[in-house]
């Protein structure tokens, strides 16, 4: 499942075969204002292929600036930063038309009456639009300046990579779709519109990878696996190279180190006071004239009872502020290049819980029969301040990426296949199908921030071998009437550096 929600705040997709990932968009205040958004997710997996872990150890949380504007003008004199921000402009357009192309079709299958000429004209001019983009971009970021270093020289040669990079992946989701159209539509007229649109794009590669030839780039071709895997690798490294820009510098700390001081403080002084009552007890015996075996048990019993007071006493104070407060603390700072007191861009409080609990069998409901699961539950509270670096007007939102790895789970499921009795395609006689096993793993995430609350949730399909798919429960819902109250950040000072 892809795609953003109504409002275009977050999403839920597969990472990769054992990570789940959604991520979130909140938008950055300007001026002496703050946002404050929270996140919560909650997973549900069967007790029975539930392996422990550390959930902490298995989530990554990535978190970046939003690529700006494409339109926006580029600085004077240009730096090397000001160069990949407009290139990471000019790669999100591109990326937004390539994800316009599915909705468009879907817009088109919902008419009535499909118009073959009024779907060809539209995926038309997507395509003229991707590539006009890259002219463009080549002419005012990839052509040479008088005056330009060797080095911003260098950034230019990347940029074209990097873009044309991205004119290759646009095509090629492109002339998925056209497969897509052409084999699953019943319309001639549709199959016609894609076999018209796959020639052009086929141009349109051609086209493209002579220039990259002609440029000396990286240039994959068939047959060549280890060529083609070289090829990836050096999109994934532009990619990088571009995004760096982006990227804020995260620091975190779980609660517990963060007041471990304070904490111990506390259970040292409480640890003082029962000895030092159990002393003056001890004292009080001896003067009273007490057996020497009385006193040595009272002296012995004070000593235990001492650190076993402080160590309790931390245990206590750490859970309850683990349980109140939160477990971690995150901050989110802006790199030291943009802003020498690395001002904080963003303060959160995580919480990251697992329970085993029982519900109701959904097969039957009212029989009394319960189904144990084990549930993990993620809660971020966050409060989002202004960028303060001299580029903190170019951007908009900050994007926050979570990241879960089912990897232990993963390892504990089935993978046999069954054969199972299905009538055969000609109605008569029965055949016999291979039937994989899978696991479904609910997941549901909400979103509150200023703007209202937003929920999704959705089934993990998993299998041995990884995740299989996500498929959405329900339509997303988004209450955008008065805002739940967030909880107040002031306290989260308990983080210092």
């Amino acid at each position: 499942m892809t795609g953003a929600g109504k409002n275009g705040r977050f999403k839920i997709e597969a990472h990769d075969a054992s990570r789940v990932e959604w991520s979130i968009y909140i938008p950055l205040p300007h001026g002496k204002g703050h946002n404050d958004a929270e996140v919560d997710l909650r997973l549900e997996f069967p007790e029975n292929v539930y392996a422990p872990h550390d959930a902490w150890d298995h989530l990554q949380i990535l978190a970046r600036l939003s690529s700006p504007d494409e339109g926006a003008a580029l600085p004077e004199p240009l730096t090397f930063d000001g160069l990949r921000r407009s290139a990471l402009g000019a790669a999100r357009r591109m990326k937004l038309l390539r994800e316009s192309i599915p909705r468009l079709l879907l817009a088109h299958s919902l008419v009535a009456v499909p118009q073959a000429t009024a779907l060809s004209r539209d995926l038309d001019s997507v395509l003229d639009q991707a590539v006009e983009l890259l002219a463009h971009a080549r002419a005012t970021l990839v052509a040479p300046r008088p005056g330009d270093s060797p080095e911003l020289t260098r950034e230019r040669a990347l940029a074209d990579e990097f873009l044309s990079g991205q004119l290759l992946e646009f095509l090629t989701a492109a002339e998925d779709t056209c497969a897509r159209l052409g084999d699953e539509s019943g319309h001639a007229d549709h199959r016609e519109v894609a076999r018209k649109l796959r020639a052009r794009i086929g141009d349109t590669l051609a086209a493209e990878l002579a220039e990259r030839e002609k440029k000396g780039e990286l240039f994959p071709e068939a047959g060549d696996p280890e060529g083609l895997a070289l090829f990836l690798d050096r999109a994934a490294q532009l990619k990088k190279h571009f995004q760096e820009v982006l990227f804020l510098e995260p620091e975190s700390k779980m609660i517990d180190q963060a007041v471990r001081n304070w904490v111990g403080a506390y259970g040292a002084a409480l640890a003082f006071v029962i000895w030092f009552g159990l002393q003056t007890l001890q004292t009080s015996a001896a003067a009273a004239g007490l057996g020497f075996g009385t006193l040595v048990t009272v002296g012995a019993l004070a000593y235990a009872l001492k650190d076993r007071a402080k160590e309790l006493t931390r245990q206590w104070l750490s859970g309850k502020l683990s349980h109140f407060y939160a477990h971690r603390l995150l901050l989110l700072r802006e790199p030291r290049k943009f802003d020498r007191t690395r001002n904080v861009v963003l303060r959160a409080r995580e919480s990251l819980e697992q329970a085993r609990v029982a519900r109701p069998d959904p097969l039957n409901p009212e029989s009394g029969v319960m189904q144990r699961v084990v549930t993990a539950h993620y809660r971020q509270r966050a409060r989002v301040m202004p960028l303060r670096g001299p580029t903190g007007g170019v951007f908009e939102r900050l994007k926050i990426v979570f990241r879960y790895d089912l990897t232990p789970i993963l390892s504990r499921l089935d993978d046999s296949v069954k054969r199972v009795p299905v009538p055969a395609p000609s109605g008569a006689g029965v055949l016999f199908a291979d039937a994989p096993r899978l696991y479904r793993v609910p997941l549901s995430l909400t979103v509150t921030t200023a703007r209202g609350v937003e929920k999704r949730e959705a089934e993990i399909v998993l299998s041995r071998r990884g995740i299989v798919r996500i498929v959405p429960r329900e339509e997303d819902s988004a209450a955008a009437a008065i805002p739940d109250e967030l909880p107040e950040l002031d306290d989260a000072v308990l983080l210092t550096t």
